[in-house]
């Protein structure tokens, strides 16, 4: 089991379109009784339905769910339109740390990699430094095993049952206090292997503003790209 920081069966999938969206359906073989729907940012509106549920009951089913369907792609479309365009040219500046900065290379190939090599360095400082604070908080020896930068997709970061903690290097985008909200979090995940009411108890105690930072960092995931 592994905790993590968020952004499939395939069966046979099928579209219906009432209105003006198409939402793509996937009948589930398994002992699935109720409908759910997905808003993904790419894939779009997925409908996960029983094998047995009819066209006519999936799409009253859409229809009801409409109003909030709408709503929510158009906080994606919000999200979508904070998403910064490089020409990767001398002299660009990139967000480092919340700030915007020059950075001494150019490629696109060339900043990831000078990102890379920034965050490894500031992260494992970071988390060495809050893991001290947190073990001085709570009694306990906090250390993880491990500290590694991955390129995720969808996921800031992930605490292994291993206690191995990896982040995802656009984070060092950010600015400073919501990179320590993210260890912090990750952090937490060593003593609380889930999101319960003792995780965030954890959390609140080295990061008392956390609801704020993890909504900056919802709202402005998708600024955090290149």
């Amino acid at each position: 089991m592994q905790t993590t920081l968020f952004i499939n069966q395939k069966p046979a999938s099928q579209k219906i379109s009432p209105d003006t969206l198409s939402p793509t359906i996937i009948r589930s073989a398994n002992r699935r009784r109720s409908m759910v729907i997905q808003i993904h940012p790419e894939k779009g509106v997925i409908i996960r339905a029983p094998i047995r549920a009819s066209n006519d009951r999936i799409s009253q089913f859409f229809k009801e769910k409409l109003p909030w369907i709408k709503k929510s792609l158009t906080k994606i479309q919000d999200k979508k339109s904070k998403i910064p365009k490089y020409n990767f040219v001398p002299g660009e500046k990139f967000p480092y740390l919340g700030a915007p900065t020059t950075l001494p290379v150019h490629s696109r190939a060339e900043v990831i990699s000078w990102y890379k090599e920034k965050s490894k360095n500031f992260l494992t400082q970071r988390t060495l430094t809050f893991a001290k604070i947190l073990s001085q908080k709570t009694g306990q020896k906090i250390s993880p095993t491990k500290i590694s930068i991955r390129s995720y997709r969808s996921r800031w970061g992930v605490c292994s049952r291993d206690n191995e903690i990896s982040y995802n290097w656009k984070i060092i985008m950010a600015p400073i206090p919501i990179i320590d909200y993210l260890v912090c979090h990750e952090l937490s995940h060593i003593l609380n292997k889930n999101h319960s009411r003792r995780f965030y108890e954890t959390l609140a105690s080295i990061d008392p503003d956390y609801k704020l930072h993890q909504k900056y960092l919802r709202e402005n995931s998708m600024a955090l790209t290149i």
